[in-house]
């Protein structure tokens, strides 16, 4: 098992493809049916977006919440919908393993927005270095873990457009889906719990 990966060997990796449902929400109305969906799971990947500032002293609240269930993901646009009780309760839910990448941030970001109090989350790379894998970040992990690369091309794009492109919707349901694969990589290979 490789735990680590140099910076100029990712790109010699097959980029991942998600073949799954995307389901953008937008407005209040289409909220409850998909939050009772994700209520009914057990493990959900979890991942944030925040429009980037690229002036010193200029920040932006997050813009996008990624939940995925399976092969469906829910990109919650906060930035339309405000920070939902619903999307909060998930957030709480005790019985919800929710499974990120360095979510201390996302976390911090959201209770910025609105104070809650999250429950049962699980950051992979925090798990990761307690594995001793010398290498982390979605990115790397993926390879490790996974044998596949993701892109980041997008992460510094605009995610309070109007309109999010093509390619930002796969790359955030992208990052929400893979946290439950690498968290059940590393039950294959008994790394966890």
């Amino acid at each position: 098992m490789i735990n680590f990966v140099a910076k100029e060997d990712v790109s010699k990796h097959p980029l991942i493809e998600f073949q799954g449902d995307i389901i953008v929400v937008e407005n209040a109305k289409e909220l409850s049916t998909h939050c009772q969906a994700i209520n009914n799971a057990d493990i959900i990947g979890f991942d944030t977006e925040t429009r980037p500032a690229f002036q010193k002293g200029v920040s932006y609240d997050i813009s996008l919440i990624q939940l995925s269930v399976e092969n469906k993901i829910f990109l919650f646009r906060i930035d339309k919908i405000g920070l939902n009780k619903k999307i909060l309760d998930i957030l709480s839910n005790p019985h919800i393993l929710k499974v990120g990448i360095d979510i201390k941030n996302d976390i911090n970001g959201l209770k910025k927005i609105k104070k809650f109090q999250e429950c049962n989350f699980l950051d992979l790379n925090a798990l990761a270095n307690k594995k001793g894998f010398k290498s982390i970040g979605a990115v790397k992990l993926s390879i490790m873990l996974l044998g596949y690369r993701i892109s980041k091309r997008q992460q510094l794009s605009n995610w309070s457009a109007d309109k999010l492109t093509m390619s930002q919707i796969e790359y955030a349901a992208i990052d929400a889906w893979i946290c439950p694969r690498i968290l059940q990589a590393f039950k294959d290979r008994s790394l966890f719990p």
